[in-house]
């Protein structure tokens, strides 16, 4: 399915990754790849926003990831134009490897200096007005859904540039697209996203406090769902 998109309008993709002035139409093109692939898998997107984001505010995403599905949900049903930020790895896979070479921000998680590198460019794409999503956890845990151990970047990030940081809390898409699968399984694939939380008059020590909190919000929503136990 994926393939069954990608090649026809890959020649659009190209055009609107030709320029950054164009980022944001290629970000469209991500939307509606994004849609195609759950309308096709038979996919059922339940989403709650505890509150309505706000056109001009800065955000940080910081969703749980259970699945590489997570990509596809979150550039679905999230408003605005935003990047990700994510694993180098994803550059290697075919066509879709496109977006981390331009919209998106590939981070090298073997390299403290490539990682610094990365995050200055995420601080200066939330200056000029674009969000971030980045997946606290740095990659899908083994004992998905259980979360795993919360990276502290991206609050860090959200501190220093005065963006406030969405937590959400994806459901069921490690059933829908287990980790190691290409086969994805129709059914419902809900996602709360949780009122924002701001970060004006915090510090950078702030951080850690901060982290422990999305964590305990994201954590409450699974088992109150009935995710985990």
């Amino acid at each position: 399915m994926v393939a069954l998109f990608f090649l026809p309008t890959y020649p659009l993709l190209l055009l609107c990754v030709i320029h950054p002035k164009l980022y944001p139409l290629a970000h469209l093109y991500r939307r509606a790849w994004a849609w195609f692939l759950i309308v096709t898998c038979f996919l059922r997107p339940k989403i709650k926003f505890e509150r309505k984001l706000k056109k001009g505010h800065k955000y940080v995403f910081v969703p749980n990831h259970s699945s590489y599905l997570d990509i596809a949900s979150t550039a679905a049903v999230l408003p605005g134009t935003f990047s990700f930020m994510a694993k180098r790895e994803l550059l290697n896979i075919p066509l879709f490897g496109i977006f981390f070479r331009t919209i998106d921000i590939p981070v090298n998680r073997q390299s403290t200096t490539a990682s610094h590198r990365a995050f200055v460019e995420a601080g200066k794409l939330l200056a000029s007005g674009r969000n971030i999503l980045i997946f606290p956890e740095g990659t899908i845990p083994s004992h998905t859904p259980e979360l795993g151990r919360f990276k502290i970047g991206a609050f860090r990030l959200a501190i220093e540039q005065g963006a406030e940081l969405v937590p959400m809390s994806i459901m069921d898409n490690h059933r829908r697209l287990p980790d190691g699968s290409f086969v994805a399984s129709p059914g419902k694939m809900r996602i709360t996203i949780h009122q924002p939380i701001p970060t004006t008059g915090l510090q950078v020590e702030d951080a850690e406090v901060l982290k422990d909190r999305v964590y305990r919000i994201i954590e409450e929503e699974l088992k109150h769902k009935g995710v985990l136990s």
